[in-house]
């Protein structure tokens, strides 16, 4: 009867070890389960959101705006462009320059004609963010037209001529929206075919 019992004990400390042995395993693989999980949950969860570039980061890595880049900078405008506050920017394209005659783009792009610059540059920019949507409304509310304030506190203005937005300004020229809202971290970019110039 001893013997017997000693072999129950015996037999009943090994499951006893074994099923031990079994929960801690399965215990380690749940929790190395959870680990996984919960890194996965965290990096689904996490998820980076993308950051808009401001407007002149936008322009600065399209060589289609390199002229009007140049003149920004040459203006210290990229450094406005670079802010947090909103703006609208009709951007000439590069052959809108090719308006000008020859010579005149690289004579205005020199130091000395820094202000002269900046202000046709100025007229290309709009101290507030506005849509497509928002100027044809205005234009339709305004009878077939609209006039828009620039940085400089010259004016624009607008006109729509089927599906299309133009923009004249005080010299009578005009330019034609090509791309519209094309959004940026501080505002809208808007491309234009044409330089726009203000009043001297």
């Amino acid at each position: 009867m001893k013997i017997q019992n000693i072999s129950t004990v015996l037999a009943l400390s090994a499951l006893v070890f074994t099923t031990s042995c079994d929960m801690i395993k399965m215990n380690v693989s749940q929790q190395d389960g959870d680990d996984k999980l919960i890194a996965q949950n965290i990096t689904d969860i996490e998820k980076v959101e993308e950051k808009l570039p401001t407007i002149t980061e936008f322009v600065s890595v399209d060589k289609g705006f390199s002229r009007f880049v140049a003149a920004l900078k040459v203006t210290e405008l990229d450094k406005i462009l670079n802010e947090e506050k909103g703006y609208t920017v009709f951007a000439p394209i590069n052959t809108a320059f090719d308006g000008f005659s020859e010579g005149v783009v690289e004579k205005l792009l020199k130091p000395e004609n820094k202000d002269q610059l900046a202000e046709i540059i100025k007229y290309h920019i709009i101290p507030s963010v506005i849509t497509k949507e928002d100027i044809i409304t205005a234009i339709n509310e305004g009878r077939g037209s609209v006039p828009l304030r620039t940085l400089g506190g010259k004016k624009l203005t607008a006109s729509l001529k089927g599906n299309s937005i133009f923009l004249i300004d005080e010299m009578g020229n005009g330019g034609k929206l090509i791309t519209t809202d094309v959004e940026a971290a501080n505002g809208f970019i808007n491309t234009i075919d044409g330089v726009m110039q203000p009043k001297k």
